[in-house]
């Protein structure tokens, strides 16, 4: 939403509530009706903003946000505290704003806390509560009369909203923390009456109840019809979704452009670490020293994926609970958008550079079969950081849980522990790592089938001593599965898991917002 403007946020709405026999007319004209009806016609084209971007006035943010949801034209909008976040005058501006919109015929329901005078003499309507329960609920203007009623008296110059607060919690300070002799009797405490009790029996609560009757009885008999929860299909939404994504990447091209950066940066420190290895018992050991550098770099880069689903998850909640899209649409929007432009352009920028400055296998197949693995092996790390980040609470929990699974992996991918000398109630950890299957497959791609130096063993004038056969190499390492397609599969099984994982956790985030 950030990078994007007053008027894109807007049409990003109407394209997404709106029914799709909606032409595209009728939504543009819808947008600029509500941008004319909101007052943001002078910053319609301005960027929203980020803690990163320098966008509009937190005023014109709500604005905005209110707006998105004026798209449909609700008979009855809800709000939850429109003004958090506002000095004063912005907030009088925006209540004011929802003063005019109730004028037009909608409804504004809206919860706020210790609003100031001048914004409390707006309220046509006031419901107050403790402890989940009613305390006042009629008209603004009656409820001094109400309190004073009951004996309270708010004194001359007070904020009747700040009145109202402090003998609400002074009555539950004086009922006890959990209220358990509310009801008891009607005095409730020695500080006054119990607050909740004396509303049910006044006459307010009678004319509530009488009015909420009536409304039950009238929706009862009218005929009821299942209205679709959302207004457009699977692929409008996953389109709809893709573009505003797209835009979103190429306005913060700040990030990605630091991902490759870094990946471009760290290839040619390592190939130049690495840089043309011998074709003997040293080169070999480099180039699989290389390739572990390369498996940890390809995971390692992709923890910053954490942040994708931190940082958008309380939009994406609302938006998902408002009708905006469906669960699908946007995972699938958000794996396409992130996967192939943030981690497997820049891993196959990195692995070309490296390959060839490295000097591994000089063959088309093998080096693409390299460039397979590896570019795997980062989208399978980076589904599993999408795994931990859509459901950890905070950022913290999200990092800690992220680099401890991969650290947990490194220690069974086989390189800095044979295989075959780990104790059998350990050894099945192995088969968890996902670097094992990636090293494995590339390490027997590049070692397998060759001679160190090239044709020893089949030359009498070589020593056994100074002649390294791949195979047998690999075989003392306690490498198991020369089928390097196997490992290919395996990455390819673990990705998919990680991805569903990811899905259900969004949507156990959903239902439990």
């Amino acid at each position: 939403m950030g990078t994007l403007s007053v008027r894109e946020n807007l049409a990003f709405s109407a394209a997404l509530r709106l029914p799709m026999s909606t032409t595209r007319k009728e939504r543009s004209d819808k947008v600029e009706s509500v941008i004319s009806e909101l007052g943001l016609s002078h910053v319609a084209n301005s960027k929203v903003g980020t803690e990163l971007i320098r966008g509009i006035s937190g005023g014109q943010k709500k604005r905005t946000s209110i707006g998105m949801e004026l798209i449909i034209s609700p008979g009855i909008v809800f709000l939850d505290e429109p003004t958090t976040g506002l000095d004063a005058t912005t907030a009088v501006s925006v209540v004011r704003l929802l003063k005019e919109l109730s004028s037009s015929g909608r409804v504004i329901i809206m919860s706020i806390h210790q609003p100031r005078y001048s914004i409390y003499k707006l309220f046509d309507s006031l419901t107050l509560m403790s402890r989940g329960r009613l305390v006042y609920h009629g008209p603004a203007d009656n409820a001094l009369n109400y309190f004073s009623d009951i004996g309270y008296q708010c004194e001359e110059y007070d904020n009747p909203a700040d009145f109202f607060l402090d003998v609400i919690i002074e009555n539950e300070e004086a009922d006890g923390p959990e209220g358990e002799d509310a009801d008891d009797s009607t005095t409730g405490s020695s500080y006054g009456p119990h607050l909740p009790k004396t509303f049910e029996e006044s006459r307010e609560f009678l004319v509530l109840k009488q009015h909420l009757d009536a409304q039950l009885n009238t929706a009862l008999n009218e005929p009821q019809g299942e209205s679709p929860k959302y207004a457009t299909s699977f692929l409008w939404q996953f389109g709809v979704l893709t573009i505003r994504t797209i835009r979103n990447l190429v306005r913060n091209r700040l990030f990605s452009g630091v991902q490759i950066f870094m990946m471009l940066g760290l290839a040619v420190l390592l190939g130049l670490v690495f840089f043309q290895a011998d074709d003997n018992y040293t080169g070999v050991q480099d180039r699989i020293g290389a390739m572990f550098f390369i498996t940890i770099a390809a995971a390692f880069i992709n923890i910053p994926a954490i942040e994708l689903f931190l940082r958008e998850r309380p939009l994406f909640v609302h938006q998902n609970v408002s009708g905006y899209y469906r669960v699908s649409s946007y995972f699938f929007a958000k794996m396409l958008c992130d996967l192939l432009p943030i981690r497997v352009i820049p891993i196959v920028l990195h692995v070309t550079i490296l390959y060839w400055m490295i000097g591994f296998e000089p063959d088309a197949g093998k080096f693409f079969f390299f460039m397979l693995t590896i570019a795997l092996l980062s989208v399978t790390a980076t589904a599993m950081v999408f795994a931990i980040s859509a459901r950890a609470p905070v950022a913290t929990l999200a990092l800690v849980g992220s680099a401890g699974a991969i650290i947990l992996q490194v220690m069974f991918a086989g390189f800095l522990k044979n295989l075959r000398s780990i104790d059998d109630w350990l050894a099945w950890l192995e088969y968890l790592s996902i670097f094992r299957y990636a090293l494995n497959a590339i390490t027997v791609n590049e070692l397998d089938g060759n001679e160190y130096p090239p044709g020893c063993a089949s030359s009498n004038t070589s020593s056994s001593f100074n002649c390294l056969v791949g195979r047998d190499y690999l075989d003392r390492l306690g490498y198991l599965d020369f089928d390097v397609w196997y490992n290919i599969l395996a990455l390819g099984c673990f990705n998919v898991g990680f991805m569903v994982l990811v899905y259900v956790n969004l949507r156990l985030l959903k239902k439990e917002k």
